[in-house]
Parts: C-alpha cells; sequence; structure tokens
C-alpha cells in the first residue's frame, strides 16, 4: 500500500485499468461457472481510496461494463435480450454506493490526520512558550515574580484544554469538535495571548503591541479553540516579522461581530496568497502551513471568517471576525 501511495494519479489510474482489462480476460475465459464479481472492487478500492471520489466512480462504470462484456462473450443465456443491461446497472448502483462509502471514509480519514497536525502544532506553540518563561527564569533575566508564576500555570492550563478537546475529538463518531461556550472579554484574552508569546523564542528581537484602539468587548464563545486561532495569527505575524520590528495586535466590533486583528510590515509573495489557507502552504520552508490552515479550519468551527490583506504600502494583516453572541447562544442582530 506504501507503494502505491507514491504513484502519481494517472500512473495509478492506468495500472488499475489495466487490472480491470486483466479481470475480464479471467472472467471470459473462466465463464458463468465461477464468479469473479468481489474481485472488481479491488480496482474501484484501490483508484477510490487513492485518487479521489470521480476517479473512482469512472472505474466503477468501466468494471461494469467489462463484466457485461465477459457475461456476453463466454455466452451468458437469458430469457430477454434486456436482463444483462439490468444486472449491468444493478452492478453499477452497488459499485457506485462502495465508491462513495469510500470517498467518505477517506475524507474523515484525512481530516483525523490533518487535525492531529494541527493539534500538535499549538500544542508546541504552548509548551514554546512555556520554555521561553523557564529560560527567562533559569538565565537569571528577570526576577521570579508572581506574574511570570501566572502566566506559566495559564500556559500550562491552555495546554491541558486543548489536550481535552483534542482527546474529545478523537473520541467524536464524526470527528466533529464540542463547542463548550463561556463568556470571555476580549482584552483579557488578548492580554494573555500576548504575554505568552512575548516570550516565545519565534518573538525573540520583535515587540507584540496592542493596539490603542482595541475594544474591550464581551463575547461568548469556546475560549479553548478561540485562543488557538488568535495565538495562530499572532505566532504566524511574529515568524514574518523582521528583528526589530512590532506586531500589532487589535480587537473591534464591526457591526454584529467581533474582529480580532493581526498586522505587521511583512509582504505575502504573489504566489503565496492565493493558497495561504491550504494546509502545507508556507513561506517558511518544507512541512510547514499548518498555522494558517488551522486558523481557518478552527474559525469556521466557531461560525467565523478569516481574511488577510497583504501590500508593499501598508504590510500584511490577518483579520478573523466572529458573530457576536449573548449568554443565551443568540447572535446579536
Amino acid at each position: 500500500m506504501k507503494v502505491l501511495s507514491t504513484l502519481s494519479k494517472p500512473r495509478l489510474v492506468f495500472f488499475n485499468l489495466l487490472l480491470v482489462l486483466l479481470l475480464g480476460v479471467i472472467d471470459t475465459l473462466t465463464g458463468q461457472e465461477i464468479s469473479f464479481s468481489v474481485f472488481y472492487m479491488l480496482p474501484i478500492y484501490l483508484v477510490t481510496w487513492y485518487s479521489g471520489r470521480w476517479p473512482g466512480v469512472a472505474i466503477s462504470l468501466l468494471c461494469s461494463l467489462v463484466w457485461l462484456a465477459a457475461d456476453d462473450i463466454s455466452g451468458a443465456a437469458t430469457s430477454f435480450s434486456l436482463i444483462p443491461v439490468w444486472n449491468m446497472m444493478v452492478r453499477l448502483i452497488f459499485f457506485l454506493m462502495m465508491t462513495y462509502l469510500l470517498s467518505e471514509l477517506q475524507k474523515n480519514e484525512e481530516r483525523r490526520r490533518i487535525l492531529e497536525r494541527v493539534f500538535f502544532h499549538d500544542i508546541l506553540n504552548l509548551v514554546g512558550s512555556v520554555r521561553g518563561f523557564a529560560e527567562l527564569l533559569k538565565n537569571n533575566d528577570v526576577q521570579a515574580t508572581q506574574e511570570i508564576y501566572d502566566l506559566i500555570y495559564q500556559a500550562a492550563d491552555r495546554s491541558l484544554e486543548d489536550i481535552e478537546a483534542q482527546r474529545a475529538l478523537a473520541s467524536a463518531e464524526k470527528n466533529e469538535l464540542v463547542i463548550e461556550r463561556t463568556e470571555v472579554s476580549s482584552r483579557v484574552l488578548m492580554n494573555l495571548i500576548a504575554n505568552l508569546y512575548q516570550h516565545h523564542k519565534v518573538a525573540k528581537g520583535r515587540t507584540i503591541v496592542i493596539a490603542d484602539e482595541t475594544e474591550n468587548l464581551q463575547l461568548v464563545s469556546d475560549q479553548s479553540i478561540l485562543s488557538r486561532i488568535l495565538g495562530n495569527m499572532l505566532k504566524n505575524g511574529l515568524e514574518s516579522t523582521r528583528d526589530g520590528g512590532k506586531v500589532i495586535f487589535g480587537c473591534r466590533q464591526e457591526r454584529e461581530q467581533i474582529c480580532f486583528w493581526v498586522h505587521n510590515d511583512a509582504v505575502i509573495p504573489d504566489q503565496t496568497r492565493k493558497q495561504i489557507f491550504k494546509q502545507g502552504i508556507s513561506t517558511k520552508g518544507k512541512g510547514r502551513g499548518i498555522g494558517t490552515y488551522s486558523m481557518k479550519l478552527l474559525t469556521e468551527y466557531l461560525h467565523g471568517e478569516i481574511s488577510f490583506h497583504s501590500d508593499e504600502q501598508e504590510g500584511t494583516t490577518f483579520k478573523a471576525c466572529f458573530p457576536m453572541i449573548t449568554s443565551e447562544g443568540n447572535e446579536l442582530l
């Protein structure tokens, strides 16, 4: 199976076309006494799992036609001329049902793998903050104050919350996040995240600034998921900022939404902008691109929208907007 996963889609489809034709030849030679129906499922499985639903539909149609031809050539006797066509349609429907089920199973498996990568990415962000605080204490760069201890505790507490959220996700039948809404103060949450990431290794030589126009708004949302989104936005901004630069973190109400934004002076290359929220797309090298994908995926879980603007004059701003919700769970209109 590992060998098949390394093949390009055209080669995989071509290999399975030959397999279908081979099955048709064997089916014809063995006649009506030996059934080969189960073997036609092999190319359907391989193409659907490794190439997608529509190639699976095409190979299902081919299998039905080859089976029909094999029956006709081997001299299958029927009482009515349209019976073979009817049998072919029944087989095709069965093959298409299997193709659909396989493609949905593959989609869910891929989603589980992506969410697992997102989880580890976000946990590493938090652990990086804890390590940053520990290094400050170890190197005697700051005095051990209650504030430092509180920030370390909050980072560890956030890590436990994210681990619990991932465990719930893994055990969910449909791989859906369980949204646990609580009242959240935007300014308090932003200060917490800014303090955590100011001591992360990606913030070395860079400054996080809370925008002067930031509003202190109350919203009802899942604080753990919201923190992961904002943390990734801030970390992404820090990674793109030059040494000595600053990242501006802000929040305001726009109509019925609350919008958080992160701004820096960097510019996203043109070839990256159209795919910025796709998994694996990043300007930071191979194996990266989880952060922006995570931002989009988790924002959609909270029924929000995320966007960005980037040009030479104004730099880059990422903005995530969420519906304002009352404690009763109703959107404010």
